[in-house]
């Protein structure tokens, strides 16, 4: 099978369209008093854990910039005592 080449942007945007037809779907099949209830649980449950994931992927970044931006200061300052006579 070969391999799917999509942008994150194209697969974030598939997953949210898909991801809404599923909590509309879930509406139309659940009985009314409680379908809403079960429902709005699961999205909040679901949200929590998306702002979650997101929220560990910015502080991953977030870190990796920090450890270049030191590795970099690092390097200037061997060139730098390196030039220095």
């Amino acid at each position: 099978m070969g391999k799917s080449v999509l942008r994150s942007s194209v697969k974030g945007a598939i997953m949210g369209a898909s991801m809404t037809g599923g909590w509309l779907l879930a509406d139309l099949l659940l009985p009314e008093p409680w379908g809403d209830v079960i429902l709005f649980s699961a999205m909040a449950v679901a949200n929590i854990g998306i702002g979650w994931k997101l929220g560990r992927m910015f502080d991953q970044k977030e870190a990796e910039a920090e450890a270049a931006a030191a590795a970099g200061e690092e390097a200037a300052k061997a060139r730098s005592a390196a030039e220095v006579p």
